[in-house]
């Protein structure tokens, strides 16, 4: 029964430690570029770099921040190519919200 008791208390307090990192607002961008690309193409595989989408946030205003970085689509398979993906991000508060978004061959 202690042993459940400190496991407890330390899952406690790795959530307390993570939900105070927080992410910047660059990696927030990029996860709502990815969730955004997935939507778009539901019967693909693909994936983004996302520290490299987050590292190529430009800030368009004070607002919007602009992502660019490749993007692999059909991941794994034979058919997989690599193309562009272009994002522009909208922040309000803390929500960030995809405004555009393109694929760029």
């Amino acid at each position: 029964m202690r042993r459940m008791t400190m496991q407890g208390l330390t899952l406690a307090l790795m959530t307390l430690v993570l939900a105070g990192c927080g992410s910047s607002r660059e990696m927030q961008a990029a996860e709502a570029c990815e969730a955004a690309a997935k939507e778009r193409t539901p019967n693909k595989l693909l994936s983004v770099d996302r520290k490299a989408l987050a590292k190529s946030a430009k800030a368009e205003s004070d607002d919007i921040l602009q992502l660019i970085a490749p993007i692999t689509l059909d991941t794994g398979l034979q058919s997989q190519y690599t193309q562009t993906l272009n994002c522009r991000v909208q922040f309000s508060g803390s929500e960030a919200k995809v405004i555009a978004l393109t694929f760029v061959f």
